[in-house]
């Protein structure tokens, strides 16, 4: 662009030149040299036809580098796509970087020399929104595109006056909706009452997060004794870290980058701060410190777990390029970068303030979501929440902007209580639950739900065909029956497994294979997740998953039963059982908790006198035995002979009319409902049930008799037998069960409460509701 203007400058002294001497003619000017001038604007149209130059702002260096290197990557990889297409405008385009060290008067010395020296006409930067407002402070007058990646302040786009700055756009969600996120978070599923905010008084981007967390905190009923300021430089946190401390808070806020929160965090795991630590875009970063805040959550702007093709492709494709996962950064500013050069070629010219009119209108689909700015050039995006826990980050929830598919007041009541219309085609669905073999009375009791289900179904006019198979809950004999049902019965529809060591590799047979599935019980995360964190599009499920459970377990242990250790045996071949014992084993951990005793067996075991000798040695306050009914009768009883006084808990898997109640006396285990629950659609199902089967519903009954529902709810709405259509039809659906409503993620899960129950006097006595 400089060379253009260098070009434009040599025609107009040639022009002045030549009217100059043409004044010194005593005769008329002649008309042929302005006929002569098109023709010199040739050499313009050539200089327009090189390299079109864009800046890249970011922090290369200093204290939140690895923020600049992930920008850089993302910024490099939509350029090199572009270019390997052609370039935009049929020019290729160059990239010049600048290093803000995320600093205010490094950004705006870097912005002078791209704008005044480089001559460039649109920015994709700066990262730290620090930088970014000096920055958008010297393009937006200079008539100069900018379009930050992850800046999250409101005056990077907006001027102190509140007015707009028209040339300056962003890639992602705001600090005001991000603060409301984590507040929101924090009380209603880290049931949070007090929170203490540390923050860095000299950056806008973290004191503006803290302002607004604390603002949505105390609005939403909470109480916020402890917020205090420290500056860039500090280094020792002892006095603040004092306050929380004695302030006993619930969660511990931290809107830092992760530089500074790696060393707060650590001072307070050594100062013995309990508190839950919450932080939010700033902790991205492969330089975070994940034994430090172990245990703590932070909000995002994407996942890797998003189904998306266009996200699995990019982070496949980055992968590939760079070796390494991206984080944050690195999505937001290949975005940033796309939609930039989508809506210069919109424009259809090198033009700024054209190119900003495109942007303004554009609609555009991105890794991190979808891109249309409102009028201050800001996006309204989700949010992504993400669980640190043993080293590793795992995608929670998203969660979109207030306001988007809310449901209206009254709906609740209505959905899902009468029997989905009846289509005018038939049906096949395949049950797939162990009918036989050592856990065979959650068949029956699956088998019944559905059963059930699909009789109040063909009483309204439904056409069912049921073909059922014996999972025996075995991985082999899951895949035979998974087999048999889609390749003999021909089956578009599969209700099951129980296990999660039968759906997973029922899963594996049905997803590639366009069969519907959709478990009742099967809580392990690897059910509707591959191995490599992309999701199996078919496969759902109709209840909570095991990180929410574990965590569930351990925080009744902790916070209910005032356990302070904690002995684990679990079976090392069973994909629930061995998840569900590390999910509590980092959960009880992490909120303070000791667990001396994490020791495994196997399903063929049946003397457990070595392990329960370490249980009895170590003197623990709880024993947690995540089997089913079957193995926790006998672990539980050899626990008893042996004289161990520790409290036994369990999960789910308990659930059934075949466990020792006298072997587990006064043990607790969490489960997916109660029939205590007095909504009318449980009580309704509990009455039919009983009148149909002679005994009280288990949970697997309620859950199979839910995802029986769903699924024709889906098949009625989509009003076709076919899978694909009806899956797509699921990912939209609202629906109220008995054991709690269903939305479902991204990835076919549900949020929803669980309940936790006591075994007292040969009797399952309902505690309480503990909600995600």
């Amino acid at each position: 662009m400089r060379r253009l203007r260098i070009v434009s400058l040599f025609l107009l002294l040639s022009l002045l030149f030549g009217l100059a001497a043409g004044c010194a003619q005593p005769t008329p000017e002649p008309e042929e040299p302005a006929e002569e001038e098109p023709a010199e604007e040739e050499p313009a149209a050539e200089e327009e036809s090189g390299p079109l130059q864009i800046a890249m702002l970011a922090a290369m260096s200093g204290d939140v580098k690895t923020f600049g290197e992930g920008t850089k990557r993302g910024v490099d990889m939509a350029v090199a796509e572009w270019n390997a297409e052609g370039g935009v405008l049929g020019r290729e385009i160059e990239v010049i970087v600048g290093d803000t060290k995320c600093d205010a008067q490094e950004a705006a010395n870097v912005a002078n020399k791209v704008i005044n020296q480089d001559q460039v006409n649109y920015i994709v930067g700066a990262v730290c929104s620090s930088a970014s407002i000096p920055i958008s402070e010297i393009a937006n007058p200079a008539g100069v595109v900018q379009i930050s990646p992850p800046s999250t302040n409101p005056q990077v786009t907006i001027k102190e006056d509140g007015s707009n700055k028209e040339y300056i756009f962003r890639a992602c969600f705001l600090d005001p909706f991000q603060g409301e996120v984590d507040a929101a978070f924090a009380m209603d599923q880290l049931d949070a009452e007090s929170a203490a905010v540390l923050y860095d008084v000299g950056n806008d981007y973290v004191k503006g997060l803290a302002e607004y967390f604390k603002g949505s905190f105390e609005e939403l009923g909470g109480e916020v004794p402890v917020f205090e300021a420290y500056t860039k430089e500090d280094t020792d946190f002892s006095a603040l870290l004092t306050k929380v401390a004695e302030a006993d808070v619930d969660v511990l806020f931290l809107p830092d980058y992760y530089n500074k929160v790696n060393v707060i965090a650590k001072q307070a795991k050594e100062k013995g701060i309990e508190a839950t630590m919450l932080g939010a875009d700033g902790w991205d970063s492969p330089d975070l410190d994940l034994e430090a805040v172990d245990g703590a959550y932070f909000s995002n702007h994407y996942s890797p777990y998003d189904p998306r093709q266009i996200v699995q492709d990019f982070v496949a494709n980055f992968e590939e390029e760079y070796g390494m996962g991206p984080d944050f950064t690195a999505v937001l500013a290949y975005d940033a970068t796309n939609v930039l050069l989508e809506a210069i070629e919109d424009a259809g010219a090198d033009d700024p303030a054209q190119v900003k009119d495109a942007l303004a209108a554009i609609e555009f689909e991105g890794v991190a979501g979808d891109i249309r700015f409102d009028e201050h050039g800001d996006p309204i995006k989700k949010a992504a929440l993400s669980h640190i826990t043993g080293g590793q980050i795992e995608f929670v929830k998203f969660v979109a902007p207030p306001g988007e598919g809310a449901t209206e007041p009254g709906e609740e009541e209505a959905v899902g209580v009468p029997v989905a219309a009846a289509p005018d085609f038939g049906i096949k669905v395949g049950e797939l639950f162990p009918m036989s073999g050592d856990v065979k009375t959650f068949g029956v009791s699956s088998h019944n739900g559905v059963t059930l289900a699909f009789n109040e179904a063909r009483a309204a006019g439904w056409e069912i065909d049921s073909v059922l198979g014996d999972t025996k809950c075995d991985a082999q004999e899951a895949a035979n029956v998974a087999n048999k049902a889609i390749n003999q019965d021909q089956v578009n529809y599969i209700l099951g497994a129980v296990c999660s060591s039968s759906s997973i590799p029922i899963s594996e047979i049905a997803n590639p294979a366009g069969v519907l599935q959709i478990s009742p019980t099967s809580t392990n995360p690897q059910v509707t997740i591959n191995e490599d964190g992309s999701n199996k599009e078919f496969i759902f499920r109709a209840c909570f998953l095991d990180p929410f459970q574990g965590e569930v377990n351990a925080s009744f242990a902790i916070n209910d039963l005032g356990a302070e250790s904690a002995a684990v045996l679990y079976d090392v071949g069973n994909d629930y059982v061995k998840g569900l014992a590390e999910y509590y084993k980092a959960s009880f951990e992490e909120m303070g908790g000791e667990v001396p005793v994490f020791e495994a067996y196997t399903k063929e075991d049946t003397d457990f006198s070595a392990l329960l000798t370490k249980v009895a040695d170590a003197d623990v306050d709880v024993l947690f035995l995540p089997d089913y009914y079957n193995k926790v009768s006998v672990i539980a009883k050899q626990a008893n002979e042996k004289g161990i006084e520790a409290i036994k808990q369990g999960a789910d898997g308990w659930d059934s009319p075949l466990l020792d109640t006298e072997a587990v006396e006064g043990g607790y285990f969490s489960n997916h409902y109660s029939p205590a629950d007095p909504r009318p659609i449980v009580q309704s199902f509990v009455e039919n049930y009983e009148a149909e089967f002679g005994q009280p519903p288990d949970a697997l009954a309620a859950l199979a008799y839910d995802a029986a529902r769903i699924l024709l709810q889906a098949i009625s709405e989509a009003g076709a037998d076919d899978p694909a259509v009806v899956k797509d039809v699921l990912m939209d659906i609202e629906y109220e069960g008995v054991a709690g409503s269903i939305v479902y993620n991204d990835v076919g899960d549900p949020q929803k409460t669980a309940a936790i129950n006591q075994v007292e006097g040969g009797e399952v006595q309902f505690v309480k509701f503990v909600a995600p």
